[in-house]
């Protein structure tokens, strides 16, 4: 599967989720790609809503909050292009139907966040648009999960071959490392058959790490300039530009050590297998002509004589020559008893 021209398959997406990190200025939210493309991300993503689409008019205080956290409508289009100029590839969140066509010819896959799984006329707009989606799954269990995928294959014209990632969260703000529960990624692939993420609310960089040794293909970490930058809530539990670049060069790493599944000889090992396997060897001194006893016998290193499991062959054969104590044995130094009798 791929994202715009990256393909999940070949190596790790890693998302800075700016979110509203940058508190309703465009300036910071442009200073924060810049910072995220110079830590190695492979996107930057931002939130798109209007306060009156997204919370009841009743809740005027929260309200109050997302208004002072929107950017225009414009800015989006803007912030593309400099996400573009630092190679990085531009995505946003969209929490209502006009954001979902704002956001349509800027980016080339869409994000739903785990708030919305169940918001299925949202889901299905976004769907019917073709374009990857990448689903956050916190607060929800698998019957919502399974019936928010039954909406999207419904409503994408690609129908059960929808292009979908389904990324394991938990929506708490910090995730406390008890909770993280990072078993549900493999469980969420095994399940559904689906590619799946990660989007992290925890603090520090390791439970990504963990996440990507566990399968996820797409990593998704919110990013700030400074944690404490001011008292929004979401800052605390980003990652800082320190932070990310070494996320980032830590997935890296961790991708290189997976390998591929099955167990083999490595080339790097070859040398010291046998210089580190063992061998049978005289335990006291064995003299021409001797019975072979199981007392007469130890195991040394390296692995360049007879192997310790070919010991119940050798008791019982005679020594051809003086063997002297830690002496490895070799099949030339052995003949059986039938043989030094005639």
């Amino acid at each position: 599967m791929h994202i715009g021209s990256h393909s999940l398959t070949e190596r790790v997406f890693v998302i800075a989720e700016i979110g509203a990190n940058h508190e309703g200025c465009l300036d910071e939210a442009k200073r924060l790609i810049e910072a995220a493309a110079r830590c190695g991300a492979d996107a930057v993503k931002f939130q798109t809503y209007r306060a009156d689409k997204i919370v009841a008019a009743s809740e005027t205080q929260r309200r109050a909050h997302f208004r002072r956290l929107e950017l225009a409508d414009e800015a989006f289009e803007t912030l593309a292009h400099v996400a573009m100029e630092y190679g990085v590839m531009f995505l946003s969140t969209p929490f209502d139907v006009e954001s979902v066509d704002l956001l349509d010819p800027l980016m080339p896959a869409f994000k739903i966040a785990s708030g919305d799984l169940t918001a299925a006329p949202l889901v299905a707009h976004i769907a019917a648009k073709g374009k990857p989606i990448l689903l956050s799954t916190g607060m929800a269990d698998m019957e919502e999960i399974f019936d928010a995928v039954e909406v999207i294959e419904r409503a994408s014209p690609c129908g059960t071959g929808a292009p979908l990632v389904l990324l394991h969260c938990v929506s708490s703000y910090p995730t406390p490392d008890a909770s993280a529960n990072l078993n549900a990624i493999p469980y969420l692939r095994d399940r559904t058959g689906r590619s799946v993420g990660y989007s992290d609310h925890t603090l520090g960089i390791e439970a990504c790490l963990a996440a990507v040794a566990l399968g996820a293909r797409v990593i998704e970490k919110h990013f700030t300039s400074d944690k404490t930058r001011t008292t929004f809530r979401d800052h605390q539990l980003s990652a800082d530009p320190a932070d990310l670049a070494h996320l980032v060069k830590g997935i890296r790493r961790v991708e290189t050590m997976l390998g591929e599944a099955g167990k083999a000889l490595r080339e790097v090992e070859t040398q010291n297998r046998v210089s580190m396997r063992r061998s049978l060897a005289a335990r006291t001194a064995i003299h021409k002509g001797e019975v072979i006893t199981p007392a007469m016998l130890t195991i040394l290193r390296p692995g360049t004589g007879l192997p310790p499991s070919k010991m119940h062959e050798v008791i019982g054969l005679r020594a051809m020559k003086d063997l002297v104590p830690g002496e490895l044995l070799t099949l030339d130094a052995l003949t059986e008893m039938e043989s030094c009798a005639t």
